[in-house]
């Protein structure tokens, strides 16, 4: 299951994402209330197996509250069965989101953080317009790392004036943190 949270703090130029800035965190549970509505009118037309995963994506998910996260996760799970092992993923960036947070959403249920760290190299991160540097990024990422079983930072490859040795330096950076799994995108 795909859960789309549409909000960021600001939009990147390269995102195709259906994704807005100016989240108002008073809505959040009123804009889960939607969803999970939507997702019971979706039930008769859909065949219920149980769900072998849960991807919350977005926008920037880690805007919304735990108790927020942790409402939806109830939600889904009063309406689909779920295998006992089920991998459920919060997207995160390291701008917005810190080790207490990240606690909470384990305790909602959260089993990995994908966390769009993008690139550790500050001039490439700006040139995205990202709101996070390098040293914030290797932050979340050693806060992630302390409290997911799995975490897997998003990193881009083939951006403007990078080159090949500065991608394989982003490569080489997350894996000397300690992930086991990543995500390349070009």
């Amino acid at each position: 299951l795909y859960v789309h949270l549409p909000w960021c703090e600001r939009k990147c130029p390269y995102c195709d994402f259906n994704s807005h800035e100016h989240f108002d965190a008073s809505r959040e549970f009123a804009y889960i209330d939607t969803l999970l509505q939507d997702l019971e009118l979706q039930q008769d037309k859909t065949e219920v197996t149980p769900l072998q995963s849960i991807f919350i994506g977005g926008g920037t998910p880690s805007l919304f509250s735990p108790s927020a996260i942790e409402c939806l996760l109830s939600g889904i799970a009063s309406r689909y069965p779920m295998v006992e092992d089920i991998e459920i993923t919060l997207e995160s960036n390291p701008g917005s989101a810190d080790q207490s947070r990240f606690q909470g959403y384990r305790q909602a249920g959260v089993t990995r953080l994908s966390l769009g760290v993008q690139s550790f190299d500050d001039a490439a991160l700006q040139a995205l317009g990202r709101i996070h540097d390098s040293n914030q990024a290797r932050a979340a990422l050693d806060a992630a790392l302390a409290v997911f079983p799995r975490v897997n930072p998003d990193l881009m490859h083939g951006l403007p004036e990078q080159s090949p040795a500065s991608a394989v330096n982003d490569l080489r950076q997350a894996l000397a943190q300690g992930v086991e799994h990543l995500s390349w995108y070009q």
